[in-house]
């Protein structure tokens, strides 16, 4: 694992997504939009976007950052001016820049007047490219999405969910979470389309494991810099029925009390499926393996 970056929400006083799509709510519902997208290692979603009048963006798909993000090089690039902001990044508060950039679009999607978080996202690359901003939640959970990984596409409107394994979502502004089993109990976690690996937290989750076996530590690249992460194996972790990779990763509590409610984070794609959908109008994950 040599870096990390789902781990971020924001802070900074009433930065929230106050954007307008380019078509109503009506239209929403009843247009399926296609954006064609690149999937790494399984499991990272880039896509091509532009931002303003710079074009041929990658821009990373990102159901674990609340908050959408460009880096510091495309800020200046769009003479874009920062405000001080601050993000808490596993146990550190982390100072950053906002602005507002006048649109986004990706396809035929175009949000105008975006909020974002101005960092420097040099630790993130998927592919021969670094990754030039982060679409996140704020942004995504406007509207039910598709992510197809056997296309390599993901479609932006209500889709076929029949015959989909399911489980209900809980979505706020800064999370999307799902009810997972842990050793036999229910947890709640954070579902992170920028993970592959199931990441839980040291405390929280205490009293239901049972003779966890530390296999050893690994250390990723955060915002915050370098994260040491304890590699384990749990006797049981289910969602929705379904067995999932029992070799978790354990981080430190973030210093944040937002999370107290959440045991961690829960990469779609570790269901291997070939389609996750993300349905924001009856509040379910839903894939197809």
């Amino acid at each position: 694992m040599g870096w990390s970056k789902g781990f971020v929400l924001g802070l900074a006083l009433g930065l929230t997504a106050t954007v307008s799509l380019a078509t109503d709510n009506t239209q929403n519902r009843e247009q399926i939009n296609e954006l064609p997208v690149h999937i790494y290692n399984r499991y990272l979603i880039v896509a091509e976007g532009s931002i303003g009048n710079v074009h041929g963006l990658r821009l990373l798909v990102d159901t674990g950052t609340s908050t959408t993000a460009i880096d510091r090089r495309l800020a200046k690039r769009l003479g874009l001016p920062g405000q001080p902001a601050k993000l808490v990044n596993f146990d550190k508060i982390v100072p950053v820049e906002w602005g507002i950039i006048p649109e986004i679009t990706l396809g035929p999607e175009q949000v105008l007047r975006v909020p974002v978080f101005i960092e420097d996202l040099s630790y993130l690359h998927a592919g021969p490219s670094p990754i030039d901003g982060i679409i996140g939640l704020d942004l995504l959970r406007r509207k039910t999405f598709m992510v197809d990984y056997e296309a390599g596409r993901v479609l932006f409107g209500a889709t076929e969910t029949a015959g989909m394994h399911s489980v209900p979502m809980r979505v706020s502004q800064i999370a999307i979470s799902v009810e997972a089993q842990l050793n036999g109990h229910a947890v709640w976690m954070i579902a992170d389309t920028g993970l592959l690996r199931t990441t839980l937290y040291e405390r929280g989750v205490e009293a239901v494991l049972e003779n966890d076996r530390v296999q050893g530590h690994v250390v990723a690249q955060s915002l915050g810099g370098p994260v040491e992460n304890r590699v384990s194996t749990v006797l049981q972790l289910r969602c929705g029925g379904q067995e999932l990779d029992r070799e978790v990763l354990f981080v430190a509590m973030p210093a944040s009390h937002r999370l107290s409610d959440v045991a961690g984070f829960l990469g779609p794609a570790s269901f291997n499926p070939k389609q996750v959908v993300f349905d924001f109008e009856s509040n379910q994950l839903l894939w197809k393996n």
